[in-house]
């Protein structure tokens, strides 16, 4: 299985490739040096062999400023930048050391730009995605468990209202749901009268949407907390649910994942029961969204995501590829603006990021999370999930 790095790894792997790069020019360089030197002996003994040798070493002789920019024209070209902040030195400093060679100056540098090329392609330099680079660690975090306002047992799900930015979050042992602004404060909590175990939440312009573990239904309030509607129980019929997960919202439509029964049940924005698809397809459905007319299901513990059409159709599997260990509970997920997953995996206690074909290119809040259950993007773009461990105590934290 593919080695998984960093972005420093990344640059250090290919820091070390063009040093042993230019170990193999300075044995290139020693070589030519030894042949011209004979060739030199040589035409000492003739006449008219000057103006040949001369005419070689020319043909040869790059300098260091040229070196440099024909790596920057044929090794890495727009994301040079970025690598020479860390390479610059270290490539002088190999030039200063390897090119002179008894003072002459020459170098073919052609023959290794392919070689680098290859070496850059394989470790994945080019796929590095910019956004998530350098945000392993959380810049807010705010740990509270208990009852009060702003504490929080076992916090679950959590959706974000892109009208006023306000996070709402399932305070499941609580039998709440609470709303927080991004910089954690509390601002008002509602539920307690028709909630249980309040698992997962998604919001339309108006109205809050939660799937209750405890008594397998789905429940409507209004943005304000007032209840609207509640549907379903437990069972395998149409509208009833075992062990119901995650869901979201789209143009009137409500998605819920029914896990154990392993399909998806459709609902109006009234909670009345639509169709359900994914049967005998999907396996352990636990988080959905619908991005760009695609519906995306998050299986449990298969690492893949099932990519469904509007009309329901299975378009294909996107196997999640480049772990080191794979994800043994993959719960909550969601996706960005460039169609990349963010997973949650609440065993490995880390935020996984895929591009959209499922490769991992980053991992995130390692050793800051504890039993991960819920994620969701700001309108700023950051990274806002919940954890409820032991260690984490009740904890709210941002990336």
């Amino acid at each position: 299985m593919a080695a998984v790095f960093n972005v420093d790894q990344k640059l250090e792997a290919l820091k070390m490739e063009i040093i042993r790069t230019f170990d193999e020019l300075y044995q290139y360089l020693s070589d030519r040096r030894n042949s011209l030197l004979s060739r030199l002996a040589k035409m000492k003994e003739g006449h008219n062999k000057n103006v040949e040798l001369e005419e070689a070493i020319n043909q040869l002789r790059i300098s260091k400023d040229q070196i440099l920019a024909t790596m920057t024209s044929n090794l890495v070209g727009g994301l040079l930048d970025i690598v020479k902040q860390t390479l610059d030195r270290d490539i002088e400093l190999r030039i200063a050391e390897k090119v002179k060679v008894d003072n002459l100056e020459f170098i073919d540098f052609r023959c290794y730009s392919d070689k680098i090329r290859e070496t850059i392609d394989e470790i994945d330099l080019f796929e590095i995605i910019p956004e998530y680079v350098r945000r392993e660690n959380p810049i807010l975090k705010v740990c509270k468990r208990g009852r009060g306002n702003g504490e929080f047992n076992n916090p679950r799900g959590i959706a974000v209202d892109r009208a006023s930015n306000e996070l709402y979050i399932c305070d499941n042992s609580n039998s709440r749901i609470q709303v927080l602004n991004t910089e954690g404060k509390y601002l008002r909590s509602f539920g307690t009268d028709h909630l249980k175990e309040p698992y997962s939440i998604c919001l339309s312009k108006e109205e809050v949407f939660v799937t209750d573990r405890a008594k397998e239904s789905l429940v409507k309030f209004s943005l304000g907390g007032q209840f609207l509607k509640e549907t379903g129980s437990r069972g395998h019929t149409e509208g009833r649910f075992t062990n119901i997960s995650g869901l979201c919202h789209e143009a009137g439509l409500i998605y819920v994942c029914d896990c154990n029964v392993q399909r998806i049940q459709i609902f109006d924005s009234n909670l009345n029961f639509i169709k359900e698809f994914g049967s005998g397809e999907l396996k352990l459905p636990k988080d959905i969204t619908v991005f760009s007319d695609r519906i995306y299901i998050l299986s449990q513990n298969n690492n893949s995501i099932y990519c469904y059409n509007r009309d329901c159709t299975l378009q294909n599997i996107i196997q999640l590829t480049g772990q080191q260990q794979p994800m043994i509970a993959s719960l909550f997920f969601t996706i960005d603006k460039k169609g990349n997953f963010l997973i949650t995996d609440s065993t490995a206690n880390d935020i996984r990021i895929f591009s959209p074909q499922g490769v991992m290119k980053h991992i995130l809040g390692r050793g800051h999370l504890s039993y991960l259950c819920g994620i969701v993007l700001d309108n700023s773009d950051n990274i806002i999930c919940v954890n409820h461990g032991i260690e984490s105590k009740g904890c709210f934290q941002k990336y």
